[in-house]
């Protein structure tokens, strides 16, 4: 072997040692979950930094994988949490403001964080039906399981809209006080050329299908029947709005009342 051959060598096996490991890229999950693994992560002293792109803005839980440190607080953007953590994995609930370049901060011990997850979270509550009386449930009471979809909260919408995803939905928790039927009643806009799309609502086991209609915007609000069902009394409920067929537009969703028939 040639004597400067034999000198380059040992800096060729020395030198993938001293590249840069490329760090991995945040996960966006479709029901809008976003994992941000620790080698996103960059540290300064005793800050670590997790930057990403955000698909939309709204509020969210931030969750922990691995360990949380005593003392581990976290900022969104700058801003501290809305909500105090309710889970040992929890760091608090964050508000979102807009999407677009988004900032995590930990301050505290992170040695054992091994990811951070934002989890979409409801910007309302849970509704708990008054007995005897329709169940009201508001656009800013649903949960988003999405990438694209939104609470709106702009005085003049109040609705969730940005449905360009027909995989993006909204969920509301609900609990029945009053056993019997209920007549479904859907608030929604539409813009003009954008109906047609095919929906489904489903809840307490009963799929109510439906056709979007046009109303010649998206906060032209007009009230829909879609039908009955059947509910039972006390029980913890889930109601979901999906798209069956995308039509040119989707539609932006105000409420939905469940009227008691009497």
């Amino acid at each position: 072997m040639h004597p400067f051959i034999r000198l380059l060598l040992p800096a060729c096996l020395v030198l993938p040692l001293l590249l840069p490991e490329v760090a991995a890229k945040p996960t966006f999950e479709k029901n809008g979950e976003v994992m941000i693994p620790r080698a996103d992560f960059g540290v300064d002293g005793g800050k670590a930094t997790a930057r990403f792109r955000a698909t939309r803005w709204g509020m969210y839980d931030l969750m922990v994988e691995g360990t949380a440190g005593a003392g581990l607080k976290a900022t969104l953007n700058g801003q501290g949490p809305v909500g105090a953590p309710s889970l040992p994995d929890q760091l608090g609930r964050y508000y979102m403001k807009k999407a677009g370049p988004c900032v995590i901060e930990l301050n505290g011990i992170a040695e054992g964080v091994m990811a951070l997850r934002l989890v979409p979270a409801c910007e309302g509550k849970d509704v708990v039906q008054e007995k005897g009386k329709a169940i009201e449930l508001d656009a800013r009471d649903c949960r988003i399981s999405g990438v694209m979809l939104r609470y709106e909260p702009n005085p003049k919408k109040l609705c969730i809209g940005f449905w360009g995803n027909p995989n993006d939905y909204p969920v509301w928790n609900y609990t029945v006080a009053t056993a019997g039927k209920y007549e479904v009643i859907l608030t929604q806009g539409c813009g003009r050329g954008g109906g047609g799309s095919r929906a489904v609502l489903e809840t307490g086991g009963a799929s109510l299908e439906f056709t979007v209609k046009d109303t010649g915007g998206y906060q032209n609000w007009i009230d829909v029947s879609l039908g009955e069902v059947t509910l039972e009394k006390a029980t913890p409920q889930k109601l979901t709005v999906k798209v069956l067929k995308k039509a040119r537009g989707i539609m932006d969703i105000r409420r939905i009342v469940l009227k008691p028939v009497k």
